[in-house]
Order: C-alpha cells, then structure tokens, then sequence
C-alpha cells in the first residue's frame, strides 16, 4: 500500500535512481507501481545480480528476517520503520551491515523533511538554548478490521505504527551519548490485542549536564493530531499546522521563538530515497544514525515494560 500510493512515484521521480524491480504476493500489485521486473518472491528479488539496493516495506515482523537476508545477499538496505521489533536485532542488523561494508538506513521519511531538518539544525546552533521539555503527539482514529496493525504477532499497535515518530523526534535532536528512563507509560488496548493508545512520560539527561522531559502520544482511536512543540532555556519551538510527521506535497510553517517560518511543498520520501542513493555512491548526503535507531528501539522496549 504504502509503495503504491507514494515511495514508488518518488523513486521514479528521483534522479540517480531507478525502480528496477519489485516482488509482492499479489504480482499484479508489484507491477502497478511499474518497474522493470518482477519477481515472484522476495528471495528471487534480493538474489537478483541487478540490484543493488533493497527497499523493505513489509508488516513489521518481517523486517529483521529480510533485511538479513538482503544484507546476506549483498545489498544495500533501506527498511521502514521501525527497523525490528527489538533493540536486540536492531544492534544485529547494524552489526551485519558493518560486517558486510553495506549502508542499512531506517526509513523513518518524517526525519528528511526540510522542516525538521531546520529544527536539527535550530537546535544545533542553540537558538533555544538547552531543551528542557518535548511534548509531541501523533493520533488518528480509522484503522480498519483485518489490518496488520491490529495484529500483534505481525508487530502491530499504535506504539510500533505512530508512537515511534515522536520517540525519533526527540533522539535526533539531542546528542548520541543522551541517556533516557521511561517514568511513566500506559498503555490502552480497548479491547483489542494490541496498544490502541499509548502515552508515555519519558526523562533524559545530556553528557554536558543537561536534562529534560518528553511527553509523547500515539494512538489509533483518539482525535487526529500531530503536535511538536520543544521548550528550551531561552525560547520555543513549535508546528502548529496537525502534520508534524507527514507534511507531505505541501507547504508548511515553523514557529521560532514567536517567529514564523515557511517551507515550500516537498516529498520527503523522494528526499529520503535521493539521499540513501547518493550514499551508496559515496557522495555527501544526510542520513539517520545507527545509534538512533537503536535508542528508539530501546525506548520501545522501556515504554513497553513500563506500560
């Protein structure tokens, strides 16, 4: 689903890449988004001397097992997120790229959005002196019956699908040696077998003595709602527009310390995608931090035991 209505147009559009294949169950489905070939199962896929990176978009329990098997293979990875299902085959799957000299990269497209990349880049420079306080949210109320979010064996629950953008927001904004202890968390299921809505209060403290409070929420059954708001000593900042993480083809804003800025519509994803391949071909890019990705997972981890 997720290929057919964006990542697929925005490999296209992007230059230096190109969708050389793609494998699904449905192989009228993998043909829709219109690539070159394609394959009647994923090992066939990951096997073909042709590609040179693999894109993984499967339910959340898959992605450890196929992202080994694509790094086995010799290829370049970039995973939706969230990378595994623990902080265990997290730490194992970075350990497999570095052993095979391959880039894994965890597709969290939210991170490649100008706008959040000008907050890094606020926050670097101190225009809000030290963050003391994070407050985001991440809800929406429609997941249909039958939907692999609902099921836990296939990592399902709102935690894994939306409560994670929250978490990445934080941990890409402060630095690799943070330390974090979930104070409080709880989770909702409302009847069903996997978190429907979780809240968590979350403590941090900075190697340069720094230290903070983040409050996040992510739920399938509450109001929609995307909130980013980030308190430091000496000043704020703010999205006030409902699409925190998935301003998406259009434009937005930024608060600033009471100072408004815009942004130009973009696809993030086409960013996302530009960037993981200028990588492979060794070229200056951004890309997200292994550490981050294990810290998320971990904070998973904490929220889920205190919950």
């Amino acid at each position: 689903m997720l290929a057919q209505r964006a990542t697929a147009d925005s490999v296209h559009a992007g230059p230096g890449m190109q969708l050389f294949a793609s494998s699904a169950r449905d192989l009228k489905r993998a043909s829709s988004i219109n690539p070159q070939r394609v394959h009647a199962d994923y090992q066939s896929l990951i096997d073909d001397p042709e590609i040179e990176a693999i894109y993984i978009s499967l339910n959340n329990d898959a992605h450890f097992p196929w992202i080994e098997a694509s790094l086995l293979a010799g290829k370049h990875v970039l995973c939706e997120k969230p990378l595994t299902m623990s902080s265990a085959d997290t730490i194992r799957a970075y350990e497999i790229a570095r052993a095979q000299n391959l880039l894994l990269v965890e597709a969290t497209w939210a991170l490649w959005s100008p706008r959040m990349r000008r907050i890094s880049e606020l926050v670097e420079s101190g225009a809000i002196g030290t963050p003391h306080n994070y407050l985001a949210t991440f809800t929406f109320n429609s997941i249909p019956e039958n939907n692999y979010r609902l099921e836990p064996a296939q990592g399902g629950g709102a935690l894994f699908d939306v409560g994670i953008y929250p978490l990445h927001g934080i941990v890409a904004l402060l630095p690799e040696e943070t330390t974090y202890t979930v104070t409080e968390a709880n989770l909702d299921f409302a009847g069903y077998q996997v978190d429907m809505t979780t809240k968590a209060h979350v403590s941090w403290q900075t190697p340069n003595g720094g230290s903070g409070t983040a409050a996040i929420v992510g739920s399938f059954n509450m109001h929609p709602s995307q909130r980013f708001v980030l308190k430091g000593s000496e000043g704020e900042i703010s999205i006030d527009d409902d699409q925190a993480f998935t301003l998406w083809k259009q434009p937005g804003s930024l608060d600033v310390n009471g100072i408004r800025e815009e942004f130009a519509a973009v696809d993030p994803y086409n960013i996302m995608f530009e960037q993981f391949s200028r990588r492979i071909r060794g070229e200056d890019s951004w890309i997200p931090q292994p550490w981050q990705s294990i810290r998320v997972a971990e904070l998973v981890e904490g929220i889920q035991r205190a919950g």
